[in-house]
């Protein structure tokens, strides 16, 4: 607090107190913390009981690192006339400001930046869709990067010890940010996806099955009955998502629902056609033209009807740009000698109609 000319008494705000308690934590970390500070700071903490309680409460956003016990020393009404103490008389180890201040470097960048930071990691709600044809990439506030295919709306609700993301409907593309102390789980139809720091795609299929792919690290496999928006965190969904039904690797993909049907162990190449879609291409090698023309079909307005079942099993390779329809069916007809009668603007035929 400052004292004016006419001795008018100016409280600081609640964001400088704030702003200087994050200060605080950063400066108490180093080497070379002089008796000077330690007893400035034990000064800046008997200013006021706001100074105290704005401490105690960055002290809980680090709760999990269990220093709320060594923290209480500090908390406790303190003279600024009390002589300077060594540091680990204080209640707080150098160690264990070191571990606070390393991850509270990246977000202390100038006064207030403690608000902003507290703010974002404890709640961040959003929604993302995309139209069909379209893909959009977003960064979360953890890090994390989502790569959102055709047609699909991702929900996203971080929390102080969890993030939870809901793909609602489609496909996304999941780079998670590592954070052991906040699990990043995927929700999608019945089935939960798990993973601390790893990166996998996940797709609602139109069976209501979800299919898991992963790219990097390890997810864990849950099946959980859930509506359509995020569930809340409780006791019964925490014991449920213990219950694990499977676990994937890099390379591996499977499709689930109460169980998992199967896990398939990709090679590389393979891997790399699956999630040719992240770069706007679309990859088949021998897949039925059945699965082509449904996996083509969520890129376009177009209906492309099969008709004639027996071309269903088909095996259709090649490279498509996403949303070259037209490429595809200039494939089906000149590389496959497949008829292909172009109705209207909305619908196509494929196979032999006469």
């Amino acid at each position: 607090m400052t004292r004016t000319e006419n001795n008018v008494v100016s409280l600081p705000s609640a964001e400088a107190i704030e702003a200087e308690a994050a200060s605080w934590f950063a400066k108490l970390q180093r080497e070379d913390v002089s008796a000077e500070d330690r007893l400035s700071f034990r000064a800046w903490l008997a200013q006021s009981e706001r100074h105290r309680e704005t401490f105690d409460r960055l002290a809980m956003l680090w709760g999990e690192l269990e220093i709320l016990t060594e923290l209480n020393d500090l908390s406790e009404p303190i003279s600024p006339s009390d002589g300077a103490r060594p540091f680990a008389e204080m209640g707080v180890s150098r160690r264990t400001f070191g571990t606070m201040a390393a991850s509270l470097a990246t977000v202390l960048v100038g006064g207030g930046s403690y608000v902003a930071y507290r703010r974002v990691n404890l709640r961040e709600v959003a929604q993302f869709a995309t139209k069909v044809g379209e893909q959009k990439t977003v960064v979360l506030s953890d890090g994390s990067t989502v790569q959102i295919n055709t047609d699909s709306r991702v929900d996203v609700d971080f929390s102080f010890d969890a993030r939870r993301v809901r793909l609602v409907r489609g496909e996304a593309h999941f780079e998670v940010a590592k954070d052991k102390r906040r699990p990043f789980s995927v929700f999608a139809a019945g089935g939960v996806v798990r993973a601390v720091g790893t990166a996998f795609a996940v797709r609602v299929q139109a069976d209501q099955k979800v299919e898991v792919t992963v790219q990097e690290g390890r997810v864990a496999l849950a099946a959980l009955a859930v509506t359509s928006s995020l569930p809340s965190a409780s006791d019964d969904e925490e014991a449920s998502l213990q219950n694990q039904i499977g676990e994937l690797t890099a390379g591996q993909s499977a499709v689930f629902t109460e169980s998992v049907e199967q896990i398939s162990q990709l090679p590389q190449a393979e891997l790399n056609r699956k999630l040719s879609w992240r770069q706007g291409v679309l990859a088949y090698a021998g897949e039925p033209l059945a699965a082509v023309i449904e996996d083509i079909s969520r890129y376009t307005d177009v209906t492309i009807e099969i008709v004639d079942p027996a071309l269903e099993e088909r095996p259709v390779g090649g490279y498509f740009q996403v949303g070259e329809v037209d490429a595809l069916l200039d494939a089906l007809e000149v590389t496959f000698g497949l008829p292909v009668e172009r109705v209207d603007a909305q619908l196509v035929r494929v196979g032999d109609t006469s």
